[in-house]
């Protein structure tokens, strides 16, 4: 999963070369976003995020599992994005809301830095809020938004730990699952896991203290009560899809 899924040209925010950097938030949709179907979720997003979206874990690469939200089964497509950049859900995840900024490893090892996409329209220096002033100071604003960045990243790994205590009990299983459509078309999506609800219902009691103290109980809960979702993203699935059956796509997750 690239944690810059849809981010262009990342830059470090530098207070010399961007001085007088505004931000115009009225001119940003979510068309950046149009072809992602997941996106990374921290823990403390699983209660509303569930409600919309199927969360299931994803791995990459020599790195841990990872919770995502789903947005679409077909490559490049994201289900709740309109053609005119409107997201259809109540809730938007917090990977999606940070948008155009991020956090990046900067040059000393271990240390995050406040990044722009620097591609992004709505970041100029002619209109929009001031983020950074003439003299190079951060704005209030712009502060708002490193706080928002740094919660996101705090609960991002509060939320890896969590996973991985599930994981070594053992409590992850990996799947694929195949959707048919209405209208004749197929789907596949791969290499996502899901925790196994016979070995979660199967957990001692001298587990579950633990579990329950860090988060990782609820956490379990909501993920598997989110996968009812899948029959909703199917069904958007069903109502983009066109008289003729589109041939056989598959994606996978990583």
């Amino acid at each position: 999963m690239n944690a810059f899924a849809f981010y262009k040209k990342v830059v470090a925010l530098n207070s010399e070369l961007h001085r007088n950097l505004k931000f115009a938030a009225n001119e940003v949709n979510f068309l950046f976003a149009c072809d992602t179907t997941a996106v990374l979720l921290a823990g403390v997003e699983f209660a509303e995020a569930a409600r919309e979206y199927p969360i299931v874990f994803v791995r990459a690469a020599g790195q841990p599992l990872r919770p995502v939200a789903l947005l679409g089964v077909r490559t490049g497509e994201n289900l709740f994005v309109d053609g005119q950049g409107k997201w259809d859900a109540r809730y938007i995840p917090a990977f999606v809301r940070r948008y155009p900024f991020v956090l990046a490893e900067g040059a000393e090892p271990g240390k995050l830095v406040v990044c722009i996409d620097d591609s992004c329209p709505a970041l100029n220096a002619d209109h929009g809020e001031l983020l950074v002033n003439a003299e190079g100071k951060l704005e209030p604003r712009m502060n708002e938004v490193m706080q928002f960045l740094n919660n996101f990243q705090q609960e991002f790994a509060r939320t890896e730990l969590i996973t991985k205590q599930l994981e070594e009990l053992g409590l992850f299983v990996q799947q694929g699952a195949r959707f048919d459509t209405s209208t004749g078309q197929t789907f596949q999506l791969n290499d996502f896991y899901l925790i196994d609800e016979t070995k979660f219902g199967k957990l001692g009691d001298e587990q579950l203290p633990a579990l329950f103290r860090s988060g990782a109980l609820g956490l379990a809960y909501l993920h598997l009560a989110s996968l009812g979702n899948m029959r909703k993203l199917l069904d958007r699935v069903t109502e983009r899809s066109t008289k003729q059956a589109a041939p056989d796509q598959s994606v996978a997750l990583h």
